[in-house]
């Protein structure tokens, strides 16, 4: 049986400068929208993993998710401030082991 969340799936092209949650998880800002395709720069706020979704669908439910994508890399920018917060993130945890 399919869930409420995987009902219904529409074409859909995402705006540029929204973030939107992926059905199979993580949060996405669409960094280009796709003018008259369903296709669009993504970029999970998270990691910087930054990709070409092509064939993007949303849900009943608000989420959305694509086919395939193409072209994903880490943003270089976002990976030198995940680096940094995870650095931060470990040196704190070893400051509550000693």
């Amino acid at each position: 049986m399919t869930s409420a969340k995987r009902q219904n799936p529409t074409r859909f092209i995402p705006e540029t400068g929204v973030i939107y949650a992926n059905a199979g998880g993580g949060n996405f800002r669409c960094l280009r929208g796709g003018g008259y395709t369903a296709t669009a720069l993504m970029q999970n706020v998270s990691s910087g993993w930054t990709c070409l979704a092509h064939g993007i669908v949303r849900y009943e439910d608000g989420t959305i998710e694509w086919d395939y994508s193409t072209g994903g890399y880490f943003d270089q920018i976002e990976k030198a401030e995940t680096r940094s917060r995870q650095r931060s993130l470990m040196n704190a945890m070893l400051c509550c082991m000693i």
